[in-house]
């Protein structure tokens, strides 16, 4: 006996398909509703679940076959066997079936309500359902739903606490690259900022980004402003010159410029210019005001100057926070810092998980 299981979104389209391929002969042995994605069952598309099998007939033995001979036991085993596995089937198919009206039963309001909130933040169904699968393997089924929303966050913390890093000691020259707008040269301020006045570090400026006056102003009154030296270059050579004049420093904090990031001949003169060593390390900023489709199409261009590690800006203008933990979940970058506004120094953070987890949470 051939058993064989369809989801398709009509009856008639499964009866067509199993005349098809199993023949006229077949029967249906199970039809149900199902719902494909999702989670538990939730928010998925409806199908139709088909269970269809057909006998496969011995040949009929030739006219001149004695019939005083007894049966080959082996063919009556083989039939015994087939209807066996099919019981078998038919019962692992209706506990599994019991097993998720009891798991919607248990769970689904709460599951539910954290599945909604996690789409609605920009988080990909595939991360989203991963998680929740993942945390309802932890809890108990007693629990109510203030302990399953804590046990969800802290498999997010938990998740992204791997992926936190910031800038490592043995560091002396930081790259700060990204598109256009996304507030680089601000966000280098801010850090070099803290550098001075928290950690008493000496720093030093270099700036490559010359396509814009305006930026090399703006740096240049930070630069003052913290007592700090500033270098325009324009080329790799003139990047290693600053670097050797400013050697005895101990940050040198390098801003590019922000440009069309598709442009293949941007992405070549950033990886020239930038001056790569054991004790560097590139910053890729990108903004929370993006979509995740324009960021992950970004850190597909910018793969190409070897990133380091991540730093988000912007948290401040945006309601949705999923977009990090889809990156977190899809590529193996490490997240540094987050700015939350335009003041210097203060606006800017250490990537903090927690924080994160309860934004996307709404907790």
């Amino acid at each position: 006996m051939k058993v064989k299981r369809y989801v398709v979104d009509s009856l008639p389209q499964a009866m067509e398909q199993i005349k098809m391929e199993l023949g006229k002969d077949a029967i249906i042995l199970h039809t149900k509703k199902i719902r494909i994605g999702g989670f538990l069952g939730l928010f998925g598309k409806e199908k139709t679940e088909v269970i269809a099998a057909v006998d496969q007939k011995t040949p009929m033995l030739a006219e001149t076959t004695r019939i005083d001979k007894p049966l080959k036991p082996s063919n009556t085993n083989v039939l015994l066997q087939e209807v066996k596995d099919l019981k078998s089937f038919m019962v692992k198919m209706m506990v599994n079936e019991n097993e998720t009206i009891h798991f919607k039963t248990v769970y689904q309001n709460e599951m539910k309500e954290i599945y909604k909130r996690l789409i609605e933040q920009g988080v990909k169904e595939e991360v989203a359902v991963e998680l929740l699968e993942d945390t309802i393997k932890r809890i108990d089924q007693q629990e109510n739903k203030g302990k399953i929303i804590e046990e969800v966050k802290q498999n997010l913390i938990n998740r992204m606490n791997a992926k936190h890093r910031e800038i490592q000691d043995k560091t002396k020259i930081l790259h700060f690259v990204g598109p256009t707008g996304v507030g680089k040269t601000t966000t280098i301020a801010k850090l070099a900022a803290e550098q001075v006045l928290k950690y008493k570090k000496r720093i030093a400026f270099i700036t490559a980004d010359t396509y814009r006056i305006a930026a090399v102003d703006q740096l240049k009154t930070y630069a003052e402003i913290l007592n700090s030296p500033l270098e325009v270059v324009f080329s790799p050579q003139e990047t290693q010159r600053a670097i050797d004049k400013l050697k005895d420093y101990d940050l040198i904090f390098m801003d590019t410029a922000g440009r069309n990031y598709h442009n293949e001949m941007y992405i070549s003169e950033l990886n020239r210019i930038l001056a790569k060593t054991d004790a560097s390390e590139t910053f890729l900023v990108l903004s929370l005001t993006h979509k995740y489709e324009d960021m992950v199409s970004i850190l597909g261009q910018f793969n190409k100057v070897k990133i380091d590690k991540l730093l988000f800006t912007k948290y401040d203008e945006t309601l949705t926070y999923g977009a990090i933990l889809n990156i977190i979940s899809s590529f193996p970058y490490k997240i540094s810092y987050i700015t939350n506004g335009q003041n210097v120094p203060d606006d800017i953070e250490v990537f903090n998980v927690e924080k994160l987890a309860k934004a996307i949470l709404g907790v």
